[in-house]
């Protein structure tokens, strides 16, 4: 970051880690089209464990769908970026 501009490596990395709120599709963006084929399949399944889980633990299985979706922001935003982006277009 210089002269308080975002680098455009900074944008897409953030735009990654915000289109986890569905999980995969940062993935997605950022060239991991299979990884994220699988996440966006298999998160259904994590968060309803998450709300089974919240009834059987008195509400503490609850955590596992926010830490599931935190992490998946996270590795999207460190993930290498495998598409050929076009200059100035994010």
């Amino acid at each position: 970051m210089s002269n308080g501009k975002i680098s455009i490596e900074e944008r897409r990395n953030r735009i990654a880690a915000i289109q986890s709120v569905i999980p995969g599709l940062g993935h997605i963006y950022k060239g991991h089209y299979g990884l994220g084929v699988i996440i966006l399949l298999l998160s259904p399944l994590i968060l309803w464990a998450g709300l089974i889980l919240g009834w059987a633990t008195f509400g503490f299985g609850l955590f596992l769908p926010f830490a599931f979706i935190a992490f998946i922001a996270y590795q999207a935003y460190h993930l290498n970026d495998r598409r050929k982006h076009h200059a100035g277009i994010l």
